[in-house]
């Protein structure tokens, strides 16, 4: 399921002032992250995201997100288990002059789509072994 917003920030913000998002998300996987970030934001508006209180993009609490014409991806791999939870989007705007208006886009797959990472080494060891065995009986 694809979770989309645009989140206007105010100009005149600090990061003691933030304008404070929140995503409410079903149960999956957050699988995918697009933050875009239109031309003439210069680097000053600022974010980050949180999931049940800790970031993940960026994982630091000290850095962010910032851009100017560009749109950022972030594949993750973030399992979501309580329904619904929420994903909270905090940014400010530096700009004293202009606001500016951020898209963000969340893809939360089923876990059943997504193959859990290291899995497929699991299932190669296990054949491995079965051939082998056979092998050895022959």
């Amino acid at each position: 399921m694809l979770y989309s917003k645009s989140i206007e920030f105010a100009s005149g913000q600090s990061e003691s002032t933030p304008t404070i998002t929140r995503f409410k998300v079903n149960r999956g996987i957050l699988y995918r992250v697009w933050i875009q970030f239109p031309a003439g934001c210069a680097g000053l508006t600022k974010l980050r995201i949180y999931l049940g209180g800790h970031p993940i993009c960026p994982i630091s609490k000290t850095e962010t997100i910032r851009g100017d014409n560009y749109t950022f991806e972030f594949p993750l791999f973030y399992p979501i288990i309580v329904e619904p939870q929420q994903i909270q989007v905090v940014g400010w705007n530096e700009d004293d002059t202009y606001s500016h208006t951020i898209q963000i886009i969340l893809l939360i797959l089923p876990k059943k789509y997504v193959l859990p990472v290291g899995a497929t080494e699991g299932i190669m060891e296990s054949l491995s072994a079965l051939i082998i065995n056979q092998g050895e009986e022959t």
